[in-house]
């Protein structure tokens, strides 16, 4: 491979404004389409992610004036949900006052440490550059839904139903989607190549 090959750059910064965009967008239909008009406007009687009292309160709140759109139906539908904790859920019981502060800051480093490590990404590297923005373009989506409304939010739930019993992953966005693609690309650059080990046999 030349070492003169360049970065795809053109397509890392339409792989990160399409990411987030989509995300921002389709948060936006969830925020509209899946609550009803009720919700709006008595939205402000219910803070968010405050105390665990608050937070009971929000979320009996929501579940009243959501609706669930099926996708498909027995494993995927539509279903909004504020989340205040990290991806997925994690850390959900952490006290507010210093979850919202941590995870800002967390979120800022993360958003300011992955272009650096662009460039310092050598360009054979593709699946590494690839994955970049993916997890840039969803840790800036996340970040945005934080210092907008101190929560993320989800609506994407997977589910299966095993003897009458739902079992459910962690309802979650399009960001969180594009991180662990992102994630995912970066393994399979960890991989070892075998075109490489051959090339190391052929020449002992």
């Amino acid at each position: 491979m030349s070492k003169n090959q360049k970065k795809p750059l053109i397509s890392l910064i339409v792989i990160l404004v399409a990411t987030v965009a989509l995300d921002q967008v389709t948060k936006q239909m969830a925020h509209h389409e899946l609550l009803e008009d009720a919700f709006h406007e008595k939205t402000d009687e219910y803070p968010a992610c405050g105390s665990i009292q608050e937070v009971m309160e929000r979320e009996r709140f929501i579940r009243r004036y959501r609706d669930n759109v099926a996708v498909i139906d027995g494993f995927f539908d539509l279903r909004y949900v504020e989340n205040c904790a990290s991806a997925f859920g994690l850390m959900g019981q952490v006290p507010e006052s210093f979850r919202f502060p941590f995870f800002l800051v967390v979120s800022i480093l993360a958003v300011a440490f992955i272009p650096y490590l662009y460039t310092k990404t050598p360009a054979n590297q593709r699946l590494m550059l690839y994955a970049l923005p993916f997890v840039l373009g969803g840790a800036v989506g996340n970040l945005i839904d934080r210092l907008v409304y101190r929560y993320v939010i989800d609506f994407i739930r997977w589910y299966v139903v095993i003897d009458g019993e739902e079992m459910q992953w962690p309802t979650f966005n399009i960001a969180d989607a594009a991180i662990v693609v992102g994630i995912g690309l970066m393994l399979l650059q960890m991989l070892p190549r075998r075109g490489k080990h051959e090339e190391v046999g052929a020449a002992s």
